[in-house]
């Protein structure tokens, strides 16, 4: 099915972030920064309640082709 118009509170990608952080434009550091922890604390509870919290804390994302490559000429160069 497709729509021949979208819904009016559809919005661009740049309006839609702008709206979203607009409750932190102008805020002092240090505010920013308990939302920052609260964010954390949140993150870190539900690791924890999780059926296999070690496995997520242990997880590593893997590095990207381009910066293994760049990593290797680096070495290649200190050598």
């Amino acid at each position: 099915m497709r729509i021949a118009k979208l819904p009016g509170w559809v919005v661009d990608d740049d309006t839609s972030v702008k709206e979203e952080v607009a409750q932190y434009v102008g805020v002092a550091p240090a505010e920013l920064w308990r939302h920052t922890e609260d964010c954390a604390k949140d993150a870190m509870w539900a690791v924890r309640a999780s059926d296999f919290p070690e496995r997520v804390l242990a997880h590593e994302d893997p590095l990207p082709e381009s910066t293994v490559r760049a990593l290797a000429r680096l070495r290649k160069r200190a050598a």
